[in-house]
């Protein structure tokens, strides 16, 4: 998350987020973070989020589909808008 460039919505973060394990992890690695995430926020201490997850999955899309943090970035952003995030 640090990474991450900090004008991003939450929305963006978690789907730029997931797209960054898969690259550097896996799929599965990046479906688990994120239902992993999503339950401990369940426990109390966030805001379990149907969206998030959402966004997540938009993020596993767009890292098989783009090289660069930027082109991630702008593919999660055009994923968001076209579910309207």
């Amino acid at each position: 998350m640090a990474a991450l460039p900090p004008d991003l919505t939450d929305p963006e973060k978690h789907c730029v987020a997931s797209a960054g394990i898969v690259r550097y992890c896996s799929r599965f690695e990046a479906w688990l973070a994120g239902w992993g995430k999503e339950i401990q926020d369940a426990a109390g201490r966030g805001d379990a989020s149907w969206a998030d997850l959402v966004a997540d999955r938009g993020g596993r899309r767009c890292a098989t589909e783009h090289g660069g943090v930027d082109a991630m970035i702008e593919c999660c952003r055009q994923a968001l808008a076209a579910q309207g995030n």
